[in-house]
């Protein structure tokens, strides 16, 4: 299971790679880290080489200081690993990153992803939102935790009882690490594109899933993938929200490995 780190501008991505076959870089979603592809790594290494990283600001990857790019460092990643073409997989603010290289890309995943410079028009996800700024402005750690997880955890639609707990603890436990380690920079100083409007560009063959339970805006940014992106098809997959591989990971895991087998 070989483990690394790659230097880029400025930083440092700590990734693992294993297995042998075309490769599949996963991409975990924004103040996680790649501990959210554990199952799928053990799936896709039978057949794939797979990589997974923690971007910068995230996980064991360097803390950034000034402004930087997460799609320049994706980038940066492929050229180390010696891989002119990959597939990729990314939950949320993953596939905000996959989408901006379409030409270095052989399949795209996308998973719950929004894309940059889109407008937030959910009301539940603008009130959590209003509550995580607030806790964050009185030092309250534990309630602004509580507040990304009721927006991209639970959903609007569900109390946070009835949302599988080992899910929620792994969460609550990866945005703890990556805001006590890197204090929100992989957001605070990150540049992007502005994908929202360049979706008809998307080239690769992709596939977007959403569960019917997510943000109203997740799932619109699904509808736009597949109506605009010029070979992109949708699945919605019920029962869950957000984080529908921490959800459905024995489902999503064979949805991800048939896509990449009928492609």
């Amino acid at each position: 299971m070989p483990r690394g780190r790659i230097q880029v501008e400025n930083g440092e991505l700590a990734y693992e790679l294993r297995g042998e076959g075309d490769p599949v870089v996963l991409l975990h979603g924004g103040m996680l880290d790649s501990r959210m592809w554990d199952t799928e790594m053990t799936a896709l290494e039978r057949h794939h080489t797979a990589i997974r990283y923690d971007a910068r600001g995230h996980g064991e990857s360097s803390t950034p200081t000034e402004r930087f790019r997460h799609h320049d460092d994706l980038r940066a990643l492929l050229i180390a690993l010696e891989l002119p073409r990959a597939s990729l997989a990314g939950l949320s603010s993953g596939g905000r990153i996959a989408v901006a290289y379409p030409d270095l890309v052989e399949n795209l995943v996308l998973v719950a992803t929004g894309l940059s410079a889109m407008v937030t028009k959910d009301p539940f996800v603008l009130e959590q939102n209003k509550k995580v700024e607030e806790a964050g402005a009185r030092g309250d750690l534990p309630a602004a935790i509580e507040g990304i997880l009721r927006m991209w955890v639970d959903g609007q639609h569900r109390a946070p009882g009835v949302v599988d707990q080992d899910v929620r603890r792994r969460c609550q436990e990866m945005y703890t690490e990556t805001i006590t380690r890197h204090r929100g920079s992989g957001f605070m100083l990150m540049d992007e594109l502005r994908a929202v409007e360049r979706v008809g560009e998307l080239t690769p063959h992709t596939l977007t899933l959403v569960g019917d339970l997510d943000s109203s805006d997740i799932i619109e940014i699904a509808d736009r993938i597949e109506s605009e992106a010029r070979d992109a098809r949708k699945l919605v997959v019920p029962g869950v929200a957000h984080m529908i591989n921490l959800e459905k990971p024995a489902e999503f895991s064979e949805i991800l490995l048939d896509f990449l087998a009928g492609s």
